[in-house]
């Protein structure tokens, strides 16, 4: 057998070193580029997204204030709605729980109390046993509402043993009160 040698020579080829590291700096120019598009893009999609979502808030927003100053007029107390609206707010503050969330549940107890004092009073029970039951703010409102109506079957689904003396006179102010004892602080606890 015979030996076989091969041997290469290699040759330094500067001008096919330039090219390549241009066409590298090139492509990684247009990805740059590709990058900043498409940011663009999907930043300006997502802008408009949120303006939408943000007008329609602030629509939903409005049509519950009027609403409400609608009610308070119907029961006669129209003259209050500043103080209910700074209520709201303030009330939005201190539990976290949204105006949204708020004015709707206060409307509902008015319209079923007539009374501002009683509907503030039902409402600070309402937001403090949705936050001890995690049950929403509109359900617990609801068994509320349907109690000053004369159903107290909904208050046996808020967490707490209520007494009989509450659940078969059916007064919703006893109802209240045990409530509240059962869960006072929780709202403030919960933000």
């Amino acid at each position: 057998m015979a030996n076989v040698v091969v041997s290469a020579i290699a040759t330094f080829n500067g001008k096919a070193l330039k090219k390549g590291q241009k066409d590298i700096s090139a492509f990684d120019k247009s990805v740059k580029s590709l990058g900043r598009t498409f940011g663009t893009v999907f930043g300006a999609t997502a802008l408009l997204a949120f303006s939408k979502k943000a007008v329609k808030a602030f629509a939903a927003d409005q049509a519950a204030a009027k609403s409400l100053e609608v009610q308070l007029k119907n029961t006669g107390l129209a003259f209050a709605t500043p103080y209910v609206e700074n209520y709201i707010a303030n009330l939005q503050k201190l539990t976290g729980v949204l105006d949204d969330q708020l004015r709707p549940a206060f409307q509902s107890l008015l319209t079923a109390t007539s009374s501002i004092t009683l509907s503030q009073e039902a409402l600070d029970v309402a937001l403090n046993t949705s936050a001890a039951t995690g049950k929403s703010l509109g359900e617990v409102t609801d068994a509320i509402v349907k109690s000053y109506n004369g159903q107290s079957k909904g208050l046996r689904t808020l967490g707490v043993a209520l007494s009989k003396t509450a659940l078969k006179t059916g007064n919703t102010e006893i109802a209240l009160k045990e409530l509240q004892k059962a869960y006072s602080g929780q709202a403030a606890a919960r933000l």
